[in-house]
């Protein structure tokens, strides 16, 4: 996959922030006027982030291209995953995530529920600091 600089933000929907970690993921969605539609802890195996990719494809009603998804890692089975759902993933580094989550509150412990919310937050107000992920062309040696 290979990162792309948007200079347009595309009108999304919903905003989805992903906190990921190495057994569970926090997932917070917010629509386009900040409301909270909903939240979830994901499993990091297969069929429970196949059942994300679900979840969010229902709220898109089968319209994956109006849901921006924010995430720090930009690689992955989630991520490859949601790409090939049609999901429009965005890429932001955790020391920017850590800014934007100074917006909302400036000290406390991290917080994997808060950091969702902010990171589909982020997204929602700020996309040209993402950076658009998009799957790579198989490569095919002849």
């Amino acid at each position: 996959m290979h990162p792309e600089r948007e200079d347009q933000p595309l009108p999304y929907e919903w905003c989805v922030g992903i906190d990921g970690g190495a057994q569970q993921h926090q997932v917070s969605v917010l629509d386009r006027d900040r409301r909270r539609v909903g939240e979830r802890v994901v499993d990091h195996d297969g069929a429970r982030l196949a059942r994300l990719a679900d979840w969010l494809w229902t709220l898109s009603a089968g319209q994956p291209q109006r849901v921006a998804v924010a995430i720090e890692v930009p690689r992955g089975a989630m991520v490859e995953g949601l790409l090939e759902r049609g999901f429009h993933l965005c890429a932001l580094h955790p020391k920017h995530r850590d800014r934007f989550r100074d917006r909302h509150r400036v000290a406390g412990a991290k917080d994997d529920r808060r950091d969702a919310c902010v990171l589909a937050d982020a997204v929602r107000t700020d996309q040209p600091s993402f950076r658009r992920l998009h799957l790579e062309e198989p490569h095919l040696f002849v």
